[in-house]
C-alpha cells in the first residue's frame, strides 16, 4: 500500500506566534516525513477558492480575511495513515470541541 500524503498549513496567527516548529516536531514525533514545505502569502482569491465549500456561511468573510493577514507555512507530510492521524493530532475546528491533547487545543488562541 502506498504511503499517504496530507497537506497541513500553519495559519497566519500561528506563524506570527512562532508555532510552526511545534507542528513540525509533533508530526515528526509520530514518524511522518515532511516532503515539501513553503512559507507563502496567498491572495484573497486563492483562499476564496480553497474555502469555497464554506461560501455563503456567516464565517466565510472573516475566515478569508484572517487568512490574508500574513504568511502561512504550507507543508506536505507523508506516511502510513497520515490523513486520519493528522486530523486527530490537529483536533476539532470548532473551539467548543477542542481537546487539550490536540495541536489546536494546545496552541489555538481563538474561541
Amino acid at each position: 500500500m502506498p504511503k499517504e500524503r496530507s497537506f497541513i498549513m500553519v495559519k497566519p496567527d500561528g506563524v506570527q506566534r512562532n508555532q510552526a516548529s511545534i507542528v513540525i516536531k509533533a508530526f515528526e514525533a509520530r514518524g511522518f516525513k515532511m516532503v515539501a514545505m513553503k512559507m507563502c502569502k496567498p491572495d484573497k482569491a486563492h483562499y476564496e477558492e480553497h474555502y469555497a465549500e464554506h461560501k455563503g456561511k456567516d464565517f466565510f468573510g472573516r475566515l478569508v480575511e484572517s487568512m490574508t493577514k500574513g504568511p502561512v507555512v504550507a507543508m506536505v507530510w507523508e506516511g502510513d495513515q497520515v490523513i486520519a492521524t493528522g486530523r486527530k493530532m490537529i483536533g476539532a475546528t470548532n473551539a467548543a470541541n477542542r481537546e487539550m491533547g490536540t495541536l489546536r487545543g494546545q496552541l489555538s488562541n481563538s474561541t
